[in-house]
């Protein structure tokens, strides 16, 4: 599946130890005993890539005999072991994905406002045969202040996205996903917009058949002001984001089973 390939490869290239190169960037940090290699984002200071240094962010013992769903608790565990650097609490990811690779998992989660999905936000890391988390890569924001609630209905959210299109009812669109994200925008002076939005997918009919090369547009309707935030062409259809039913683990739920 395309989507899948796609979530794959982005959470290859943050996870692997062997596409990112050290360099002066690199800041070396000890961490309750434990030495990291840390990336950071220049903008949000929040860690791009946390790596062990001659030790593993974490062990996975009986790892072979764990559950899917079990696997997919060891996102909440490594940010709460290290929630300090990530500076986000256990509660605020949302599963992504969760799949297997030959004898390897890889495990990316979304970063959450109040339950909603950032846009573009991401913590994922592979898990080797052997249980072991070597490294992790992550998009996240910090202190993040949005909306909590909607102020434009989502009727009147979607007509504005549809009147973006031209020919909208010629082309016969179709609403293929929606969501409501939080959309970040970086702004000069170490600022960051946090709007609330409606996020439409539209695509033509043409475009639904399966040989088909015809995009479509995503539309980010601002929930407080009917603003449209961003329009963007899709090359695909594949979707915004909607995640699987899936909450973090309570707190007492977190102690590792292994």
């Amino acid at each position: 599946m395309p989507i899948l390939q796609t979530l794959l490869f982005s959470l290859f290239l943050l996870s692997s130890p062997v596409l990112v190169s050290e360099g002066a960037d690199y800041e070396t940090v000890d961490y309750k005993g434990q030495k990291l290699s840390i990336l950071r984002d220049p903008f949000t200071k929040a860690p791009l890539i946390i790596r062990g240094i001659e030790s593993n962010l974490l062990e996975i013992k009986n790892f072979s005999k764990l559950s899917r769903e079990e696997i997919t608790y060891t996102g909440p565990i490594v940010v709460n072991k290290y929630k300090s650097l990530l500076l986000i609490e256990p509660d605020q990811l949302k599963l992504k994905g969760a799949e297997k690779i030959s004898d390897t998992w890889y495990v990316s989660y979304w970063q959450t406002f109040q339950g909603v999905i950032l846009y573009e936000s991401s913590l994922g890391f592979s898990i080797d045969s052997h249980g072991r988390i070597k490294s992790l890569g992550a998009i996240l924001y910090p202190k993040v202040q949005a909306p909590v609630t909607s102020k434009i209905s989502h009727e009147k959210a979607l007509k504005i996205g549809q009147k973006q299109i031209k020919d909208y009812k010629k082309l016969r669109c179709r609403l293929l996903a929606e969501s409501i994200l939080v959309y970040p925008v970086i702004k000069k002076k170490e600022l960051i917009d946090y709007y609330r939005v409606y996020a439409f997918n539209f695509f033509p009919q043409e475009a639904l058949h399966p040989a088909s090369v015809v995009g479509g547009w995503a539309v980010f309707v601002d929930s407080q002001t009917g603003n449209v935030v961003l329009f963007e062409t899709l090359f695909k259809p594949m979707g915004c984001c909607v995640p699987e039913d899936w909450v973090p683990p309570k707190p007492e739920e977190m102690q590792p089973k292994w």
